[in-house]
């Protein structure tokens, strides 16, 4: 390994390691499973770039060299924990959109796994089958962009595709970074056929996508920036009116929920009141409402939820919007 690629792989190891911990901290904040699945996400991608120091140690160990035996479970734990980070990923988009669905959360992920397990046995020497077992990544990245496009699409619900539309561009420069990650398989494997490139003092694996990286760099943004979104939000649960970016945010999260739950506009209302932490008191004040009132909207706001008590409803808004 290159002394540039051996910093380079630090430096994708480091952030890893980073986001997964604002991910976690975020996770016991907020309880929202995003948070936990974007940690799992970035802890299978530690582990699968870790690997590559293991290669460097194992060619230097070994006197006999890397065999093929060597290359083939290696090959499966690369598999493993591509299925580990696209997998979480994929949780974490359907619990961003609310599909719920266990075979559709399910299917994807095995298909993955039973597609990629079927090219590594019998792809042998063929360069094809080996371009098309490491595009299967690409290939999974695609469809959790495709699946969040085609919802985003279909939705007639404007506040939600308002929601979705925030990380629109985001989504076009994933799947740009997707097309780079194919064509550079394309070019190590069918068009130099080699196994590695050497440019001056830096030495390129066809073992390691580059595209792939960068990629993971720029998920590991938007994953923090949305991560400590939700820490600054929760630093202060009552939001303020006059901080415009907490306030806004806040009241388009509250829209979503309130169709989710199909709360009436006055319903909606008294639930931002409650998650200013106001009491009944307060908010028929501030609504110029009697008590009793406001306490028949906010037990019509428990049953429609499911829950029993104010807390219960806070923590659910929380973690689902």
């Amino acid at each position: 390994m290159g002394l540039a690629i051996f910093y380079e792989t630090l430096l994708v190891i480091l952030v890893s390691t980073l986001t997964a911990a604002v991910c976690l901290s975020s996770y016991l904040v907020t309880k929202r499973k995003t948070m936990l699945f974007a940690c799992i996400a970035f802890m299978f991608y530690f582990f699968d770039v870790a690997s590559i120091l293991q290669d460097d140690y194992a060619a230097r160990e070994l006197a006999s060299g890397l065999t093929q035996e060597y290359y083939f479970i290696r090959s499966l734990y690369t598999m493993v924990t591509g299925a580990g980070f696209l997998g979480a990923f994929w949780f974490m988009v359907c619990e961003y959109i609310g599909e719920c669905r266990r075979s559709i959360r399910i299917t994807p992920i095995v298909v993955y796994a039973a597609l990629s397990l079927i090219l590594l046995a019998i792809s042998g020497e063929s360069k094809v089958l080996r371009l098309c077992y490491y595009s299967c990544r690409a290939a999974f990245m695609f469809w959790i962009l495709a699946y969040g496009a085609v919802h985003y699409l279909r939705t007639k619900d404007q506040v939600e595709r308002q929601r979705l539309g925030r990380y629109k561009n985001h989504c076009v420069a994933l799947a740009l970074l997707g097309m780079v990650m194919v064509a550079e398989d394309a070019l190590f494997f069918l068009v130099l056929s080699t196994d590695t490139i050497t440019l001056g003092p830096i030495t390129l694996s066809a073992e390691r996508n580059y595209a792939e990286n960068v990629l993971m760099m720029v998920c590991a943004a938007m994953t923090c920036w949305f991560a400590l979104r939700q820490l600054n939000i929760h630093s202060n649960t009552s939001p303020v009116v006059d901080d415009t970016l907490r306030y806004r945010q806040t009241a388009e999260d509250l829209l979503v929920y309130a169709k989710r739950h199909q709360l009436t506009a006055r319903e909606q209302e008294v639930l931002d009141y409650i998650l200013r932490d106001q009491d009944n008191q307060n908010i028929a004040s501030a609504m110029s409402l009697s008590p009793s009132t406001v306490k028949v909207h906010v037990h019509n706001i428990l049953q429609k939820t499911g829950h029993t008590n104010r807390q219960e409803l806070i923590q659910d808004f929380w973690k689902t919007v």
